[in-house]
């Protein structure tokens, strides 16, 4: 199984997301250059270049317009200042810079403002989008980032998607941005996707229509179902935008399991992505990692021949309680199984203080660790429960349902990988209807 982890140390941005691939080795970096002509957007390039970030070298992604300038919201750690210019109706903006959509009005898309700069409406977008270049993968992927786009800017002003538009100047960096972070996405092909905390920043920011707080509107929206972590404090900064729309969009199209720290498996690479400015010695990077894991029908292949039995990782996740009711954990244990843990099982122990307690054990695969621990820390009486990986083997699993004189019963069939029928035993279920109906029936 292969595994993409995603690490916030400063935010996220698009051109951020893109390098950080880059310095892993996940993506060619010709295939970056490539993206603005596969979108047929003229006198664009994407420059690449290592830069140092708190002492340490990373890659940087650079979007440049025609003329050689960088496209004013262009991502990075914000100041709180603004930069932007040009007409809108309303806004979403990327790091203190020119806002990169608006809420258009009734007029056709393309026209201008009297300031020398277009709209084009979402809709006009998407069909452009359609007639891309790009990898049926990296196309879909951007077609769904630019959707989340256009609904959190819709709902932040209250007015149907179709009304959105993206200005020209600003929807250029994103536009490609965007486009890039969908042939990383292709080059890799992730089996899952894990993620750190996001990071939004703290202060206020000042955009077209004033001073917001941060995250700004549509960064609010977007970041809704993320778990959110505080600016670390080597960022001395009071006012500070870490997370772009256009990054946290990139993101929520991955639809990630949200953990803390790296997860399990054999590292294959690893990568951090510099944003624009640089905080001294805080790390303005976002790193990238891929993991392979063994699956659940992966054979073990060191342990010699002969050996013909599946190997998988799976997680156990305990805790202690010694306040409370049995129903409770009745039920604990049992919701837990419904929710995906693989088995659960309670444990009598004594407690530190001489109390009676129950360890309550859960065994659940790598990427239902997150899920199990919410639950028991919101539904149980602990403050804290402890995981660790267990290595198993184990018999490959099949059901069979067999008529017998007592109805339909349903068999659980263990095979070694060679297909050999080791043992069986009939379902439990199956056999306390048999009870309930032929009292003294022994199987």
């Amino acid at each position: 199984m292969r595994t993409l982890y995603l690490e916030s140390f400063a935010g996220i941005a698009g051109d951020m997301f893109t390098a950080a691939f880059l310095d892993a080795g996940l993506v060619d970096p010709e295939a970056i250059r490539a993206v603005p002509s596969l979108l047929h957007i003229q006198d664009v390039t994407v420059e690449i270049s290592d830069v140092q970030r708190a002492q340490a070298r990373s890659k940087r992604v650079r979007v440049v317009l025609p003329g050689g300038g960088e496209g004013e919201d262009h991502h990075h750690v914000g100041d709180g200042h603004h930069h932007g210019h040009g007409h809108a109706h309303g806004s979403t903006h990327d790091h203190h810079g020119q806002d990169h959509a608006s809420v258009a009005d009734d007029h056709q898309h393309g026209h201008g403002h009297g300031t020398g700069h277009h709209h084009y409406h979402y809709t006009a977008l998407v069909e452009q989008l359609e007639a891309w270049k790009l990898d049926p993968v990296a196309k879909e992927f951007a077609l769904r980032v630019f959707r989340l786009l256009a609904e959190a800017e819709a709902d932040s002003h209250g007015v149907p998607v179709e009304k959105v538009a993206f200005h020209e100047v600003g929807a250029v960096d994103s536009v490609v941005d965007v486009a890039m972070a969908g042939v990383c996405i292709a080059a890799v092909a992730p089996d899952r996707v894990l993620a750190s905390p996001v990071t939004l920043g703290r202060g206020t920011i000042e955009i077209q229509h004033g001073t917001y707080p941060v995250p700004p509107p549509a960064s609010a929206r977007l970041a809704v179902g993320m778990p959110v972590a505080p600016v670390p404090e080597a960022i001395t900064r009071p006012n500070v935008e870490l997370a772009t729309p256009t990054g946290l969009a990139i993101l929520k199209a991955l639809d990630p399991v949200f953990v803390e720290g790296w997860p399990q498996g054999t590292l294959q690479a690893q990568g951090p992505g510099a944003g624009t400015r640089d905080l001294g010695d805080y790390p303005n990077v976002f790193r990238v990692a891929v993991f392979e894991e063994a699956t659940n029908s992966e054979p073990s292949a060191d342990k010699g021949d002969g050996f013909v039995y599946e190997a998988d990782t799976v997680f156990e996740v305990r805790c202690n309680v010694d306040d409370q009711t049995g129903e409770r954990t009745a039920w604990l244990m049992e919701k837990s199984l419904e929710l995906g843990a693989l088995d659960a099982w309670v444990i009598p122990a004594l407690g530190k203080k001489g109390r009676p307690a129950t360890c309550m054990a859960f065994l659940v695969n790598p990427e239902d660790v997150p899920v199990i621990t919410d639950f028991l820390l919101r539904n149980s009486s602990t403050f804290g429960v402890r995981y660790a990986p267990w290595d198993r083997f184990k018999l490959a699993r099949e059901e069979e349902i067999r008529d017998t004189p007592h109805g339909p019963v349903s068999f659980k069939i263990g095979r070694t990988t060679d297909g050999e029928r080791v043992k069986e035993k009939p379902e439990f279920e199956d056999l306390k209807r048999i009870w309930e109906e032929e009292p003294g029936f022994s199987p």
